[in-house]
């Protein structure tokens, strides 16, 4: 009788000492559950009917950052492309960052480097153009993406690239910047990253 008892007991023991910090839900975090499934759900309905309609998946736009939620999203996108690749890109090649944003409502026109992407995130355009400069400064490379904003929402119109000054077009450029980060970079040797994660 008294084996049955520890028996009974050690799973709810393990259990609370798996996960300590766990309760159940109140009546408010089932509803912001809830919500938060809810969103997901009407998400990834909206996602495939965008999908059916590009006849690619999401994933490739956003990869080739075609567009973004806001001017926070694609400032957000740039911190955390300046903490791990963009950090050799600037110890190696002298790589520079520029963001210049129109803002076609007010008749303002904004400029950030990369130091100031964190003040960037708090700009708020509901109609214009950003434009974003990316400069690979011992390569005399430079790519530009230039984005429509509508509604805070960016949307990809251009991508060029240039070598010395002359713009070429885009693949034949990432066909160089490809040769020459690849004798310095494992992550391209082993097919670990795509060229265009180091635009």
């Amino acid at each position: 009788m008294s084996n049955e008892q520890t028996s009974q007991e050690e799973p709810e023991e393990q259990a609370s000492d798996f996960h300590p910090e766990l309760q159940p839900f109140d009546a408010q975090q089932k509803e912001l559950i809830s919500h938060y499934l809810f969103s997901r759900t009407a998400y990834g309905l909206a996602a495939a009917t965008l999908e059916n309609n590009l006849n690619v998946p999401l994933d490739h736009y956003q990869q080739k950052r075609l567009f973004y939620r806001d001017i926070s999203d694609l400032a957000h996108f740039r911190r955390n492309f300046f903490d791990s690749v963009g950090s050799f890109l600037q110890y190696s090649f002298e790589t520079t960052y520029q963001l210049e944003v129109w803002d076609r409502q007010f008749h303002s026109k904004y400029d950030y480097s990369q130091s100031e992407l964190r003040q960037a995130g708090l700009c708020t355009v509901k109609m214009g153009t950003a434009v974003e400069t990316i400069t690979y400064g011992k390569l005399g490379f430079k790519v530009r993406r230039s984005f429509e904003i509508e509604h805070e929402h960016l949307f990809g119109t251009k991508s060029q690239f240039y070598v010395a000054g002359k713009q070429v077009p885009w693949v034949d450029g990432l066909m160089l910047l490809q040769r020459q980060l690849k004798e310095h970079t494992l992550w391209l040797k082993g097919f670990i990253l795509k060229i265009e994660d180091f635009t």
